[in-house]
């Protein structure tokens, strides 16, 4: 990034002054799931079975099925459904049934195990993803009002719309983007998520000295701004994405084109069904009030050249 000049030391009241703000959450919905799965994924196991192949001469014939009582009546689990051999009982079938409980148990205790892991994941990633684009980018800056004015922030469909619209506008307009950075922070359930993902917000809205455009939970608001035409040129727009995932989510760090273009990527390749949070945030909004390089790099310093 480059040495910020000697003018970053102005009044911090003049920086990021008119804001828009578009979003919302579902992490109540998550909760719903008892925190495993925002998609509803649940283990179903009545009615799966696996069977071997008949028995060929003379030999055993198991049958595996959920629900199934092995050895004739010892509750759920695998079941061997029948054995025949040349000398009819003995320790030999012991010890043949003894085995297959013990291959039937360790399968059972890894399948559990496995899901567990790859479907009962209940972490969240709340990933920040900010980009400083050149001034000129006024198009971009009244796409993000159209989406704000469209958006149904109070549905799951409507937070994937809102993160889908933003990367495309994003992707769309490369040669505005001049600054970029991302941050990413996984929690291990919905609780410590949804806090981490509200104070990432807060921080960010924090740099607005007013919110001139409001689509949140459902909930609108638009104002003009304030303090009237500011006089100046508009130099730079600011778009900060921050979206809260269940599961692992890594971005790359912003250093070039290719960075932002892979880390644009993966926001966008997340499925609807894991998205428990959305909140796009932008400065300035009014088309009266501008943003300078300095305001800029004083009120995003984390910002690195693209």
């Amino acid at each position: 990034m480059q040495a910020p000049p000697s003018s970053l030391n102005a009044n911090p009241a003049l920086a990021a002054r008119s804001g828009g703000r578009i979003g919302g959450s579902s992490f109540s919905a998550a909760r719903s799931y008892g925190g495993a799965s925002s998609s509803g994924m649940s283990h179903s196991y009545a009615g799966s079975s696996m069977r071997s192949a008949p028995a060929l001469g003379g030999g055993p014939s198991y049958s595996f099925g959920w629900g199934l009582t092995p050895f004739g009546g010892y509750g759920g689990g695998y079941g061997v459904g029948s054995y025949s051999g040349g000398g009819g009982g003995g320790i030999g079938s012991l010890l043949l049934y003894g085995f297959i409980a013990a291959v039937a148990v360790s399968a059972l205790s890894g399948f559990f195990k496995g899901s567990d892991d790859d479907v009962y994941d209940q972490s969240v990633t709340v990933s920040k993803l900010q980009v400083g684009l050149l001034g000129d980018a006024r198009r971009l800056q009244k796409q993000l009002d159209r989406i704000a004015g469209r958006a149904d922030t109070n549905t799951p469909s409507g937070l994937h719309y809102i993160l889908q619209e933003t990367v495309l506008q994003l992707i769309r307009n490369p040669e505005y983007v001049q600054y970029g950075a991302t941050l990413t922070s996984r929690q291990r359930d919905v609780d410590r998520g949804e806090k981490k993902f509200n104070e990432i917000s807060l921080e960010e809205r924090s740099k607005f000295k007013e919110e001139t455009l409001v689509n949140v939970g459902g909930r609108t608001r638009r104002q003009r701004y304030s303090q009237g035409p500011s006089g100046s040129v508009q130099e730079y727009i600011v778009i900060t994405l921050v979206v809260a995932a269940q599961g692992k989510v890594e971005l790359p760090k912003i250093n070039n084109q290719e960075s932002l273009v892979k880390a644009l990527n993966k926001l966008a390749a997340l499925r609807q069904e894991d998205v428990m949070a959305v909140e796009v945030l932008w400065t300035p909004e009014d088309e009266d009030d501008a943003y300078s390089r300095d305001e800029m790099l004083m009120d995003y310093p984390s910002l690195n050249n693209v």
